[in-house]
C-alpha cells in the first residue's frame, strides 16, 4: 500500500464509516412510515438510502431511492420532525462501532494526529451518538450537516474541521464510504479513503475513484505510518 506519510490530520464520516447506524435509522424511518400508513423499508435496504441526511432518507423512504426532499410541504416537514424526535431517543439502541474502529482511533491518537468527524447527520445527534458510544473523546472537531450553511459534498465542512484541528486540509485525509465523501474531499483538495463495507448505495466503492479503498479501518494507521 502506498503510504501518506506526511498526513497532518484525519477526518471521518460517521454513518457507515465509524458506526453501523443503519439498524436505528431503519427503526426511526419505519416508525414514521408506519405512522403514516406507508410500507416499511426492509433493514437491508436502508443502507442504500442513507448518506445525505434525514430529509433525503425520509424522502426516499416515502417515494423511492431517487426521490429528493420537497420544500415547504407541511406533511413532509412534520414527518422530518417526528423522525428526528424518535431517532433522538433511540440513537444507540442497536448502533455499534465497526470492527477495528476504536483500535484505529487509539493508534492515530497515539501517533499525535488530530481527529475529527464530518457528517451530514445533524450536529447535536452526531455528538449525542458519539457520547452514548463513548467515542467523543477521540475528536477535536465534530461537524454535522447543520453546523454550517453548507454540507458535504461542499468542501467547507472539511475545511472548517481542519481549521479547528490546526492542520492544512491539503495535508489531511478523509475517511468515508460514499460518493458524497469522495466529492467533498476532492472539492476540499485532500486525500480520500473509501471503505468497502459502508453505505454507498448502488454505487460500487471501487468506482468512486478514491485514493485508497480499504476493507477495514485498521488499515488507516498503516496508511499514515501510525501502525
Amino acid at each position: 500500500m502506498l503510504r501518506f506519510s506526511d498526513c497532518q490530520g484525519v477526518l471521518f464520516d460517521l454513518d457507515g464509516t465509524l458506526v453501523h447506524t443503519a439498524p436505528d435509522l431503519c427503526g426511526a424511518l419505519n416508525h414514521v412510515l408506519k405512522s403514516r400508513k406507508y410500507a416499511v423499508v426492509p433493514d437491508d435496504q436502508v443502507t442504500h438510502l442513507v448518506g445525505n441526511g434525514a430529509r433525503f432518507l425520509l424522502a426516499r423512504g416515502f417515494w423511492g431511492a431517487d426521490a429528493d426532499p420537497p420544500e415547504g410541504d407541511p406533511f413532509f416537514e412534520s414527518a422530518v420532525q417526528e423522525f428526528l424526535d424518535y431517532y433522538g431517543k433511540n440513537l444507540a439502541t442497536n448502533s455499534t462501532p465497526y470492527p477495528g474502529a476504536l483500535h484505529t482511533l487509539n493508534r492515530l491518537k497515539q501517533a499525535g494526529l488530530p481527529l475529527g468527524v464530518v457528517t451530514n447527520k445533524p450536529e447535536h445527534l452526531a455528538k449525542q451518538l458519539l457520547d452514548q458510544l463513548d467515542m467523543s473523546h477521540w475528536f477535536g472537531a465534530i461537524l454535522g450537516g447543520d453546523t454550517l450553511a453548507s454540507r458535504k459534498p461542499d468542501p467547507e465542512p472539511l475545511q472548517q474541521a481542519a481549521k479547528q484541528l490546526g492542520f492544512d486540509i491539503a495535508q489531511g485525509l478523509m475517511v468515508g464510504d460514499s460518493k458524497t465523501d469522495v466529492q467533498a474531499a476532492r472539492n476540499a483538495g485532500c486525500r480520500i479513503v473509501a471503505v468497502t463495507y459502508g453505505y454507498h448505495g448502488d454505487t460500487p466503492v471501487d468506482t468512486l475513484h478514491a485514493d485508497w479503498v480499504i476493507d477495514s479501518l485498521e488499515e488507516v494507521p498503516l496508511l499514515v505510518g501510525a501502525a
